[in-house]
């Protein structure tokens, strides 16, 4: 055998020469794959286009902008992607597998030697009695593998179906994200406008104090009102601008709560003085839940992972073929093979193992059937809730309307008296604190109505603006606007 190596190895130079250009073929297979791996892996990702943002924002554009760019809805939508990414892994579970295999490698090993000359088609009966103390051989080798599913109890099938099932699940929770951010920015923007009411009443407040002060200067320095008194209506005017204070501070931590709910950095932001008036939905109007959707799919997902479980009882049948070619420099030979076959596994005992996973999704079936349950009464009860704290608004803003009416009217009076002479301070101070009390207790009625019309049309399932459709975004791209 050493004899027959010698002689084929007398052209060491050309046969490094040709071993290295079959090495640089193979690396560049495996170069070129990767870039085309890499390429995909490009494709997938997802460019971040920016978006601007207005700079007085309505309701409508308030509502598009969170529902792309706030971080919620950006989490919601890559669950998503992970869903869509786990039904494509369990449709992939049905399709034959190809792989490529490719190794080079030297060695003085007998059965080594020997196996590498068989596939290179290089045995002769001459190397018979050098088998126990070879020379070194090398053997490059390339593989093409191919494997098929043929039976899996079906599990195959049942995966697919509770991946399918996830994916719509996910869409579904997808949207019912987008129904609650959506009901978040706007009772945030209806909060604002509170604030921006809770601010003018303040003011006003602020402005009356100022002007009865003014005349009870004027008539101390006639003598016609005492000190006490001066100071005061002074006292009370000062609350007053302690109070319009803290209004406004309370209008700026509402503006950045908003800011955070769109997905913006903490900043001041800059609302219209209205919003279009959603419509209440009548009674009777049935709910459309996306929740109760994404609990429905999720029960059938875990019905499919019962079935998945079961078929651990059953055999698993699959195809293969090889395709093999071998190569050697240092025995100048090279050859070319294939094999091919159908493998059975199935599995007799398992120590009780796909009994406990048949148990264990059974149980899990059992407990998404008890969460639909549970979240049908919690919509119920939402529902009714939203009823009833509708109707409570409706009547509060009726009643703290003719309220603000009485204290105007109060308020003009006792002003015209005290300025005559003929009211007290005392009387004053209270006429104008209950018109700023009232007018304050109008602007949150009329805030809590509004709330209450979304807090309703959120338990219904219904979008907050009908504009915007199914609560989805229209004229804002992605983006990380902070």
């Amino acid at each position: 055998m050493k004899e027959t190596l010698s002689a084929n190895a007398r052209g060491g130079a050309q046969g490094a020469r040709a071993r290295a250009r079959w090495l640089l073929a193979v690396a560049a297979a495996g170069a070129a794959l990767g870039a085309w791996a890499f390429g995909r892996a490009a494709e997938l990702e997802d460019p971040v286009p920016a978006a601007s943002a207005p700079k007085v924002w309505s309701l409508p554009d308030a509502l598009s902008f969170a529902l792309t760019n706030s971080p919620d809805a950006r989490i919601a939508e890559q669950r998503i992607r992970q869903a869509q990414a786990m039904l494509e892994q369990a449709n992939a579970a049905a399709w034959p597998t190809l792989q490529f295999q490719s190794s080079y490698m030297r060695s003085d090993n007998p059965v080594m030697a020997f196996s590498w000359t068989l596939n290179q088609r290089s045995f002769s009966p001459a190397l018979m009695g050098s088998l126990n103390d070879p020379d070194e051989v090398d053997n490059l080798a390339l593989r093409g593998v191919v494997s098929v599913p043929l039976y899996a109890g079906g599990r195959i099938a049942a995966g697919r179906r509770a991946a399918r099932a996830g994916k719509e699940a996910a869409e579904a929770g997808a949207r019912a994200v987008r129904e609650g951010l959506a009901f978040e920015v706007a009772r945030a923007y209806y909060v604002i406008l509170k604030t921006d009411a809770f601010v003018q009443a303040a003011a006003a407040g602020v402005r009356a104090y100022r002007g009865n002060v003014d005349v009870a200067r004027k008539r101390y320095r006639t003598g016609a009102l005492v000190k006490a008194d001066l100071l005061d209506m002074e006292v009370r005017l000062a609350e007053a601008e302690e109070g319009l204070l803290r209004a406004r501070n309370a209008r700026n931590l509402a503006k950045r709560a908003f800011a955070n709910l769109l997905g913006l950095s903490p900043r001041e932001v800059e609302i219209a003085k209205t919003a279009p008036e959603a419509e209440a939905p009548p009674p009777g109007t049935p709910p459309r839940r996306p929740e109760l959707e994404a609990i429905q799919k999720q029960r059938q997902a875990a019905e499919a992972a019962v079935a998945m479980a079961k078929g651990g009882y059953y055999p698993e049948v699959g195809a293969f073929g090889s395709l093999d070619h071998n190569r050697g420099w240092e025995t100048g030979g090279e050859g070319t093979s294939w094999m091919a076959g159908v493998m059975l596994k199935w599995n007799i005992w398992d120590g009780r193992m796909t009994r406990g996973k048949v148990h264990q999704a059974r149980a899990e079936l059992q407990a998404v059937r008890e969460a639909e349950r549970k979240i049908r009464l919690a919509i119920e009860l939402q529902i009714a809730q939203a009823r009833l704290n509708l109707q409570d608004a409706e009547k509060r803003v009726a009643v703290s309307r003719k309220a603000v009416a009485q204290a105007e009217e109060s308020a003009r009076l006792t002003r015209a008296r005290f300025a005559q002479g003929l009211a007290l301070a005392t009387q004053l101070i209270d006429a104008e604190s209950a018109l700023t009390a009232a007018r304050m207790r109008l602007a949150e009625a009329e805030a809590d109505r509004r709330v209450a019309v979304a807090a309703l049309r959120r338990a219904l399932g219904l979008p907050q603006l009908a504009s915007l459709g199914e609560n989805k975004a229209n004229r804002f791209s992605k983006t990380d606007p902070s």
